[in-house]
């Protein structure tokens, strides 16, 4: 899979923030449905990683902002990336709406500012369907494309399954299935996860990815080509008042050419 600096980092930080979203559901073991928090929230986090072989460490900024309604909730993200000497931005947007309480689909997009290390554009849509009376069991299958600043390309189809299980626990298996262009160059990825959130005010993430990747951008002379890589996060989330949250994630990434680690720190505001 073709991969920019962003794509790592968006991915990592998301996940971080959306575990808020489950805290508030996820104690009566049912998947989460769009507005469940009952009010508009922000987050904003730093990040600061380094990296061997000469790559050069990563510092960034990332924020997001949450607008819930009775069936939709509306993300608006930002990130600013330091990453392989390459300055960069990206913007996007994100809605997820349900169609019932057992139906639900996700629609997003983002562009960058033109920097190498940031996708050009990419657009995202999945479906995602829950069973059980208690909507225990979540399956989602998507779709996504990713234009980069040089001639690459990226379209891969995307499927996953969470189980919310009791004792306020949360299992999730995922795999993307990318073709890259040009060369047709196919490439897959695992994904497989786990969210205990103990109490409202706290939740816990472990989250491992590993597989192949077709393309990697490091700047407009230099791509990495055809390897397989994994990545590993861990991350913590206090909610220290009834308005504000702290959160804590650590990081490693490892492919043949360069290994990345480092931490994220962030704070959220809730309305």
């Amino acid at each position: 899979m073709r991969r920019s600096a962003a794509s790592h980092v968006s991915r990592a930080l998301v996940a971080v923030p959306l575990l808020c979203v489950l805290s508030s559901r996820v104690t009566r073991a049912q998947a989460p449905l769009a507005g469940g928090l009952g009010g508009s929230w922000i987050e904003a986090s730093a990040l600061s990683q380094s990296v061997t072989n000469g790559y050069g460490n990563w510092q960034g900024m990332y924020a997001r902002a949450v607008r819930p309604s009775t069936m939709s909730t509306y993300y608006l993200d930002a990130l600013a990336l330091r990453a392989f000497g390459e300055r960069g931005a990206q913007i996007g947007a994100t809605a997820r709406h349900d169609v019932s309480p057992h139906v639900f689909f996700v629609l997003g997009g983002s562009v960058g500012s033109g920097a190498p290390i940031m996708p050009r554009a990419r657009a995202d849509g999945s479906l995602g369907l829950r069973f059980g009376q208690d909507r225990r069991l979540q399956a989602t299958v998507g779709l996504s494309y990713v234009k980069s600043v040089t001639t690459l390309s990226d379209v891969a189809g995307v499927a996953s399954l969470a189980w919310y299980a009791p004792h306020a626990l949360v299992f999730e298996g995922g795999v993307r299935y990318n073709v890259s262009r040009p060369g047709d160059i196919r490439s897959h990825r695992f994904t497989g996860a786990t969210t205990w959130t103990p109490s409202p005010k706290r939740s816990f993430s472990l989250r491992a990815i590993g597989g192949s990747e077709g393309w990697q951008v490091i700047n407009t002379t230099t791509t990495l080509q055809r390897f397989n890589s994994h990545e590993l996060s861990v991350a913590w989330r206090e909610k220290v008042s009834s308005q504000w949250a702290l959160n804590a994630q650590l990081d490693q990434y490892s492919n043949p050419f360069y290994t990345r680690s480092g931490v994220t720190l962030g704070v959220a505001r809730y309305w």
